[in-house]
């Protein structure tokens, strides 16, 4: 199954809360800082750092932007 078609859904397939791993990285960061996030697939890591204030570059290799609300 490629990642276009795993993100073809109105479901969020990683849910909204951001991953564990980062959640924890960045618990002792605080902003201003520039963060880039690679393969962020639906973007809930990056969407948790904005709000945090940090300045973020999302980027992901799928061509499809599911059409969600959060």
């Amino acid at each position: 199954m490629s990642w276009d078609q795993r993100y073809a859904t109105e479901e969020y397939v990683y849910g909204m809360a951001p991953n564990a791993f980062l959640a924890e990285a960045v618990a002792g960061l605080q902003p201003p800082g520039r963060v880039l996030c690679l393969a962020e697939g639906e973007g809930r890591n990056a969407v948790v750092l904005a709000e945090r204030g940090f300045e973020v570059l999302a980027v992901d290799a799928s061509v499809f932007e599911p059409p969600r609300n959060p």
